[in-house]
C-alpha cells in the first residue's frame, strides 16, 4: 500500500496463524474481505461523508490500515458475543461495543476512541455493495456526539505539562552543543573502515590480526551483535584499517591462533571530548557500541528542538531534507532563520487522494532550532542520508516513523536522566514523566501554541508562527473560529479563562486577598462562576457550556504576565480601558497602565512583586550609577505597592459573601454582576 507512486501496491492477507491482540473469527473473514476491498478501491460513500465524520473521499493508505485495525477489534468483540453475521448485529450489541471502547482505560486519546467508532459506523453505509448477509444497521449514536469536549486534528493533543517540557528543553539544548563530539566520533569509525580491504582475507590481514590478538593478551572487545562476536570494525577502526571484518573468524578456523570475547571490554574511540554541560564534560569517553545509540538519542534531542521551535508536525520534522536550513541576513545585522521543508495535512492532488509529495512549505524559527537542524545536517553527512533524520543501523535509509521517534524520544528521556545524576546536575533538571502518557512530537505543536497564545498578543505571534493569519483575519471580521490553529488558539483562551476563574474560585476559600481599584468586579465575576456551577474541570465542559463561558463579556478576567495585576477589562466598555486596544477589541496588556480602573491586584501579583524586587537587589550592586537609580526607583515603586496592598486588601471571600447577601431577591440565580448580558460568538 505505501509503494512508490506507479509501482505495484499489493494488499495481502494474512491467515490467522499470526498471533493477533484481537484474532478475526473465521467466519467473519470474508466478510472483511468485503469491506476492506470497498474501502480501498471504492470511494467513501457520500452518506458517510456528510454526517461530519471527518473522512476522505479516497482515504490514504495509512487510514486503510488505521481503518482495518478498528474493524480487526471490532470482528474480535462480534465473535465474543457468538455474531456469525453483520446482518445480526443490534442496536444494543453497537451501543455495548460503543460504551466498552470509551471505557477503554488503555487508550487515553478520546479523539481516537471517537474516530475507531467512526469506522465501524462506516460499515452501515456500505450496505448497497454489500450481500445481505454482511450489511449492518446503523448505530444509534453519532461520533459528533461522543464526548463533549472531544478536540479533533492538532487540538486533540494533549498539551505536554511544563514539569516535563522545561527540563526537556533544556536538555535537548544542551546535548545538541555536544553534536561535534558525536560527529567526530563517527567521523573515526568511517574513515578508518574506508581504508580496510573489501575482498577476502589476504596474508597481510592475518598478521594484523595477529598483532591486534598479541597486543590484547587474547582477549577482545565484543560486538553490538553480542553472542561472541568480535568488535572487528572497532578494532580495524583502532588500527587504521588493513584488516577485513573476515579476518578474525578466518584467522581462527584457519588454526592461526586463538582469542576470546569479552563483552565488559571497553571500545573508547580515541577523540576528544569539547562538549560541556554545566561546565563539566558530558562524557568521559565515547564508547563504539554507543554510536547508534548516541545518534538515535541526539536526533530525538533535535527533532524535538526543531518541532518546539518551529510549531511544525513531526511527520513535516522527520521528512525534511538535506540543505533544509538557511539564514536570512537582517537589516540590523542579526539572522533570521528559515527552514524549507513540506506539509502534509489536507494536501490532496487531483483524484482526492493523499499527495505523498506534500505541499512546499518555509517555517520561521530561532536559533535554538537553527543550532537542531545544523546539528541534524552533521549526523545526516556522516550517516550519508538524504533526510535529516534517519535509522542509524540502516543502509536503506527507510523512513523513520512517529512510533519509532517516540521510541527515541523515551531511549533519551532515559539518557538525560542518568547524565544528570552521573554529573550530579540539579534535581530541578529531572525529565518526569508527563501526566497524559508518551511525548510525541506531534504534542509539541499545541504546546507552543499553548505558551504563545496565552501571553500578551499572543494570538497574533501564533498566526504568523503557524501560518494560519487567514484563519485570524476571519476571526476578526466574523468572530467565529472553525478550524486550523486558530481553532486551536480559541481553545486554549478558553481554557486558560476557566483556570484562572477556577483557581480563584479555589483560592477565595483559602483566604486569598485582593486589592485595587476593580477588586470588587473580581469578586462578581467569581460570584457569577460560581453561580454557573460550571464542571470541575475544564476537559468536563460542554461545548454549550464553552460558548457560555467565553462569550460572556462579565467573565473575563485575564492574567497579565509582566505587570503585576489581573486585567478586568470589558471589551464592550472601551473608554474604561487606559491602554490602547488591539484589532478584536480586546485590551493591549503590552500598553498596561498603572493608573488603569481595571486593574485587580492579589497576593499571589504581589509575591511576584516581591520577587522581582530581591532580583532587583541582586543587579543593583554591580549597576553603574545611573542604571542604579533607575533600578532603586523601581524598587521604591514595588515596595510602596506590596505595602499598600497588605494594608488594604480584603479577602476575596469576604466581598464575594457581602454582595450575595445584597443580591437582587427577585433574581436568585444572579450574581451582583447583573443580568447576563446575551453571549458574544467567539
Amino acid at each position: 500500500m505505501d509503494a512508490t507512486p506507479g509501482g505495484v501496491q499489493n494488499l495481502r492477507w494474512v491467515p490467522g496463524a499470526v498471533d493477533q491482540e484481537f484474532p478475526i473469527p473465521d467466519h467473519l473473514i470474508t466478510p472483511l474481505k468485503r469491506i476492506t476491498w470497498l474501502m480501498i478501491n471504492e470511494p467513501t460513500p457520500e452518506s458517510y461523508l456528510i454526517v461530519g465524520n471527518n473522512s476522505r473521499r479516497w482515504p490514504a493508505a495509512s487510514s486503510v490500515h488505521k481503518r482495518f485495525v478498528c474493524l480487526r477489534r471490532f470482528a474480535h468483540f462480534l465473535g465474543q458475543q457468538d455474531i456469525f453475521q453483520l446482518s445480526e448485529v443490534d442496536a444494543d450489541l453497537l451501543d455495548m461495543y460503543a460504551t466498552s471502547i470509551l471505557a477503554d482505560p488503555a487508550r487515553t486519546s478520546m479523539s481516537s476512541k471517537k474516530q475507531d467508532l467512526g469506522y465501524v459506523a462506516l460499515i452501515a453505509h456500505l450496505a448497497q455493495d454489500l450481500p445481505d448477509a454482511d450489511r449492518m444497521i446503523m448505530p444509534t449514536w453519532s461520533t459528533t456526539e461522543l464526548g463533549s469536549a472531544i478536540r479533533s486534528g492538532d487540538n486533540s493533543k494533549e498539551i505536554i505539562h511544563p514539569d516535563t517540557f522545561a527540563p526537556l528543553i533544556w536538555w535537548a539544548i544542551n546535548l545538541i552543543a555536544c553534536t561535534p563530539d558525536l560527529v567526530a566520533a563517527l567521523d573515526w569509525s568511517k574513515s578508518a573502515l574506508l581504508e580496510s580491504p573489501t575482498k577476502e582475507s589476504t596474508t597481510l590481514g592475518f598478521d594484523a590480526v595477529e598483532k591486534v590478538v598479541a597486543s590484547r593478551g587474547g582477549v577482545l572487545p565484543e560486538s553490538r551483535r553480542g553472542a561472541g562476536w568480535v568488535a572487528a570494525e572497532y578494532l580495524i577502526s583502532l588500527n587504521g584499517g588493513g584488516i577485513n571484518k573476515k579476518d578474525f573468524s578466518n584467522w581462527r578456523r584457519l588454526g592461526k591462533g586463538e582469542y576470546r570475547v569479552d563483552p565488559a571490554v571497553p571500545q573508547p574511540i580515541p577523540v576528544e571530548i569539547a562538549g560541556t554541560i554545566e561546565g563539566r564534560p558530558w562524557t568521559e569517553r565515547i564508547d563504539f557500541r554507543d554510536l547508534a545509540k548516541l545518534q538515535r538519542i541526539f536526533q530525538a534531542a533535535a527533532t524535538i528542538l526543531v518541532c518546539a521551535c518551529t510549531g511544525m508536525r513531526g511527520a513535516e520534522c522527520v521528512s525534511l531534507e538535506t540543505g533544509a536550513l538557511r539564514s536570512v541576513p537582517r537589516p540590523d545585522g542579526a539572522l533570521s532563520y528559515r527552514i524549507d521543508g513540506h506539509i502534509f495535512k489536507a494536501v490532496r492532488d487531483e483524484d482526492d487522494q493523499q499527495d505523498r509529495d506534500g505541499k512546499q512549505w518555509v517555517w520561521a524559527t530561532i536559533k535554538p532550532g537553527a543550532d537542531a537542524v545544523a546539528a541534524l545536517e552533521a549526523l545526516a553527512a556522516q550517516k550519508g542520508s538524504k533526510t535529516l533524520v534517519y535509522y542509524p543501523d540502516s543502509l536503506k535509509h527507510p523512513a523513520v516513523t512517529m512510533g519509532i521517534m517516540t521510541r527515541w524520544i523515551n531511549e533519551f528521556f532515559d539518557y538525560a536522566n542518568e547524565l544528570r545524576e552521573t554529573l550530579e546536575i540539579h534535581p530541578m533538571r529531572q525529565i518526569v514523566p508527563d501526566p497524559a502518557g508518551s511525548v510525541t512530537l506531534d504534542r509539541f505543536r499545541r504546546t507552543i501554541a499553548w505558551h504563545i497564545v496565552n501571553r500578551p498578543e499572543g494570538l497574533l505571534a501564533a498566526g504568523v508562527q503557524f501560518g494560519h493569519m487567514r484563519s485570524i483575519t476571519t476571526d476578526g471580521y466574523a468572530s467565529t473560529i472553525t478550524s486550523g490553529i486558530a481553532a486551536t488558539m480559541d481553545k486554549e483562551r478558553t481554557e486558560a479563562l476557566y483556570n484562572t476563574l477556577q483557581e480563584h474560585a479555589v483560592a477565595a476559600k483559602s483566604g486569598l486577598k485582593v486589592s485595587g481599584p476593580a477588586a470588587n468586579r473580581l469578586a462578581a465575576v467569581v460570584n457569577r462562576f460560581v453561580a454557573n456551577r460550571f464542571p470541575g474541570s475544564y476537559v468536563d465542559l460542554s461545548k454549550p457550556e464553552e460558548r457560555r463561558l467565553r462569550g460572556d463579556p462579565d467573565l473575563l478576567v485575564r492574567e497579565n504576565p509582566g505587570h503585576g495585576c489581573l486585567c478586568l477589562a470589558d471589551p464592550l466598555k472601551p473608554e474604561t480601558m487606559a491602554c490602547s486596544r488591539e484589532n478584536d477589541g480586546e485590551p493591549n496588556r503590552n500598553d498596561c497602565k498603572t493608573y488603569c480602573g481595571n486593574r485587580v491586584y492579589t497576593d499571589a501579583t504581589v509575591c511576584e512583586d516581591k520577587a522581582e524586587v530581591d532580583q532587583l537587589q541582586e543587579k543593583i550592586e554591580n549597576a553603574t550609577p545611573i542604571l542604579a537609580a533607575r533600578i532603586a526607583k523601581r524598587i521604591k515603586h514595588l515596595q510602596d505597592h506590596i505595602a499598600e496592598h497588605e494594608a488594604k486588601a480584603l479577602p476575596l471571600l469576604d466581598i464575594m459573601t457581602t454582595q450575595r447577601n445584597e443580591q437582587d431577591p427577585y433574581e436568585p440565580g444572579e450574581s451582583v454582576a447583573g443580568p447576563k448580558r446575551p453571549a458574544q460568538e467567539g
